[in-house]
């Protein structure tokens, strides 16, 4: 995994890469003579695949977090209720929601987490599974 310090600078970066390249898919799809058939390329293709794949290589380096996820469902209602993108396409919400979900989970289970899991577990040893004391009786011999 890569240090956490970098982790804000990253993700905040691509949210931004993201969003640029939702608005500018929607004006590169005006220029096409058929803009509808290459709005649907673009949002019902493109754009799910991209946020499938950021959001799993940022929670396959990071691990997943929820203000991330938030962000970007925040980010993706703001882009669709101010922009021109609220006339076109009405399922973007909702993919983006569906795909940073799942690919935050996907991610988050290829991650290098496990290994420091595991290292943390051997440092602690739990009370019910360490081995009980020997009692010694130490009673009266009996006399006959």
């Amino acid at each position: 995994m890569i240090n956490d310090r970098y982790e804000l600078p990253v993700k905040a970066g691509l949210m931004a890469l993201w969003a640029g390249g939702v608005i500018g898919l929607y004006f590169l799809s005006e220029h096409f003579p058929n803009p509808v058939g290459a709005r649907i390329f673009a949002f019902m293709l493109i754009t799910p695949a991209l946020t499938l794949c950021g959001s799993f290589y940022t929670a396959k380096l990071f691990g997943t977090k929820w203000y991330y996820k938030v962000t970007m469902i925040v980010l993706s209602a703001a882009i669709y209720f101010l922009s021109p993108l609220r006339h076109v396409t009405p399922n973007l919400i909702i993919v983006t929601a569906i795909c940073v979900i799942f690919g935050s989970g996907i991610g988050d289970v290829f991650s290098g987490r496990e290994k420091q899991i595991k290292q943390e577990e051997e440092k602690y040893t739990p009370i019910l599974q360490t081995p009980a004391p020997k009692n010694k009786k130490k009673g009266k011999k009996k006399r006959k």
